[in-house]
């Protein structure tokens, strides 16, 4: 493999996973790439192309564009909600520490923390989603203690993937040339709608949903809110060199983490007047100088670097912002003690942020039921 690959591949794995498809995707035109979507949302489907769509490589078909308003959902939450504000929920990226998502989520479902609208990037996007279809919250954390979650994501360990990487090649050189990346993410989406049941359109899923995405060409960042539930968390969790992006039309996404890792403004762009984002990535903390010695050590800290300075930008429009302590679970980790420390940090997180919690949703009028 090129030395250009490799620095491509670890480029990558220091992504949060992250690819969509669907129906229908929203768009900002006229975003600031370095914070989070701010401005209007566009139509990315109609935006594409004016011919008809083809199935994209990863074996999903490309549903045709489609003319519907991408503020339905949360135009029909607003009808049913009112009398009191609507709390939207803005799950970032972060591969593996997606249990600490689930962790946060129990914690809120105790403590009878009504959500009415969620937007996820990346990992975000499938805890999200798999929540919105009405997944028990503690099956959804079984699925990732005993890593069948992650064994899904990757189904062959990225070692060996990279290993017969020289193999994969070599259709190329009869004419066949498939987007870049080392899986496809068909049985991943495949998975995912099977823990969503019956409820594995975005359409039918309980609460307004969006999954977070990048468009590969022009660098927008866009949410799906119609479609495959499944095919929307492949997108969302397309993570460049590692994970193939997915074609919808003329457009192409990946992950939603290259420009938006914690969504935010898209929640609040689908309605939302209170917004809990949850931080999962790794915190910035002092460590010994001796530490950056080690190989590697720099391109993680260089990692933790910019998506902490992304995250902690893109947070500032939340009304509380939840930070588990994530510090040493690798992003593709398929380790259960990862998985269960990641959870458990997610609780401990959630439960000392419910006291300010609770008070500003008092002070927006909206009392919980417990």
């Amino acid at each position: 493999m090129k030395v250009s690959h490799l620095l491509c591949l670890a480029t990558a794995l220091s992504l949060s996973m992250g690819s969509n498809f669907v129906a229908f995707a929203d768009c900002d035109g006229n975003a600031d790439k370095s914070s989070c979507c701010e401005g209007k949302s566009t139509d990315a489907a109609q935006k594409g192309s004016n011919s008809a769509p083809s199935a994209d490589e990863t074996g999903a078909p490309a549903a045709a564009p489609t003319q519907a308003d991408a503020s339905a959902s949360s135009t029909a939450v607003q009808d049913s909600k009112k009398g009191r504000p609507r709390i939207g929920l803005a799950l970032g990226g972060g591969g593996a520490r997606g249990a600490a998502h689930v962790g946060v989520l129990k914690v809120l479902q105790e403590e009878g923390i009504p959500i009415d609208l969620i937007a996820g990037t990346s990992i975000g996007s499938v805890v999200g989603g798999l929540y919105a279809s009405g997944m028990n919250i503690d099956d959804l954390a079984t699925k990732f203690e005993d890593a069948e979650l992650m064994k899904q994501f990757m189904t062959v360990p990225i070692s060996v993937r990279v290993l017969v990487a020289p193999i994969m090649v070599m259709p190329r050189f009869f004419g066949y040339h498939p987007y870049d990346g080392l899986y496809n993410g068909v049985k991943f989406r495949n998975y995912a709608n099977k823990l969503a049941g019956t409820h594995n359109t975005i359409e039918k899923l309980k609460i307004p949903f969006a999954a977070v995405v990048t468009s590969v060409v022009d660098g927008e960042s866009c949410r799906i809110t119609e479609g495959d539930l499944g095919t929307a968390m492949q997108a969302s969790t397309a993570v460049p060199g590692v994970r193939k992006p997915v074609q919808i039309g003329q457009k192409l996404f990946c992950d939603g983490g290259l420009i938006c890792n914690v969504p935010v403004n898209h929640v609040r762009d689908m309605g939302a007047d209170f917004v809990i984002a949850v931080d999962i990535d790794e915190p910035l903390k002092p460590v010994p100088l001796d530490n950056f010695r080690k190989m590697g050590s720099m391109s993680k800290q260089a990692l933790r670097i910019q998506l902490n300075y992304q995250d902690v930008d893109q947070g500032k429009d939340a009304d509380i912002v939840i930070h588990p302590d994530t510090e040493g679970i690798g992003l593709l980790s398929r380790n259960k003690g990862d998985a269960k420390r990641g959870y458990e940090a997610g609780i401990k997180a959630a439960r000392a942020a419910i006291p300010e919690l609770k008070r500003k949703l008092t002070e927006k009028g909206i009392l919980c039921a417990k």
